[in-house]
């Protein structure tokens, strides 16, 4: 993918200090990815790259929306997208993925690209059922939960079924 050469970062130049980054993702940018989650929108995103030692540390801080488009009404609205999201490189023996935001890459490895993560974390954004903000409130109404509290049932129950030997001896108590 030739346009995602826009977010390598050229690791083995950097000195042990922070670096700040700007990219800004649009159609252009989701359209290199399959799919059919995230078409369009905005999406700034600021990125803080602290490089120690043993480590890589990537804070990134997206603002924005997506284009989405209404399960219910089939209207298209903006999705807003604020999001902070801090990615971890360290250094290892074999690339790998330790855990979703924990990446290890060798000494030698000279350039990371942050498209894919870029991506992947404004689709996980997307809410599974997509309402328009004017739907959202009408939702709520129609799927509100009454709660039952059984307890309180259950104690009244428990009070009426006093044993006749105790009912004998709250009675005594009440005599005074």
């Amino acid at each position: 993918m030739e346009k995602l050469k826009d977010f390598d970062i050229q690791v083995y130049k950097l000195g042990i200090k922070q670096h700040e980054y700007e990219f800004t993702v649009n159609s252009d940018f989701f359209s290199n990815f399959e799919g059919e989650l995230v078409k369009s929108g905005e999406v700034k995103i600021q990125l803080l790259l602290d490089k120690r030692e043993n480590i890589i540390e990537l804070n990134f801080d997206f603002s924005g929306f997506v284009d989405l488009i209404s399960d219910r009404s089939l209207e298209p609205f903006q999705y807003p997208i604020d999001i902070d999201k801090k990615l971890l490189y360290k250094y290892g023996e074999e690339e790998q993925e330790l855990e979703e935001d924990v990446m290890v890459i060798t000494k030698n490895t000279q350039v990371i690209n942050v498209g894919h993560f870029i991506y992947e974390t404004i689709a996980l954004q997307i809410p599974l059922k997509k309402l328009h903000p004017d739907e959202i409130e009408e939702d709520e109404e129609h799927n509100e939960y009454v709660y039952i509290d059984d307890a309180e049932e259950d104690i009244e129950e428990e009070e009426e079924k006093i044993d006749p030997r105790w009912e004998a001896l709250k009675n005594l108590n009440k005599k005074k």
